[in-house]
């Protein structure tokens, strides 16, 4: 039973390193996609989302005004809020 408990642990962590995510342009679900993907389409909406090309390295913040996620590059100072327009600065 170890062995199998092992091997199952092991096969999803596999699988949690061969994807990534990205918050949906249209309803703000995060949606995830394997490596390598060049969009992805929503399941609850259905909007196809560009994903980020390789390497550019993505963060996260909840809007100040409205709560909605955000994810922007890092190295970015502010964000501005596509829902509400709120200028949110990065710590």
């Amino acid at each position: 039973m170890r062995f199998m408990k092992s091997s199952f642990t092991s096969f999803f962590t596999m699988i949690a390193d061969m994807q990534s995510e990205v918050v949906c342009s249209r309803c703000r679900n995060i949606l995830l996609y394997p490596r390598g993907a060049t969009n992805v389409c929503c399941a609850l909406c259905n909007t196809i989302t560009q994903v980020p090309p390789p390497g550019m390295e993505m963060a996260q913040l909840v809007c100040g005004g409205c709560r909605t996620l955000l994810m922007y590059t890092c190295g970015a100072t502010s964000v501005r809020c596509s829902c509400c327009n709120i200028i949110n600065h990065v710590t």
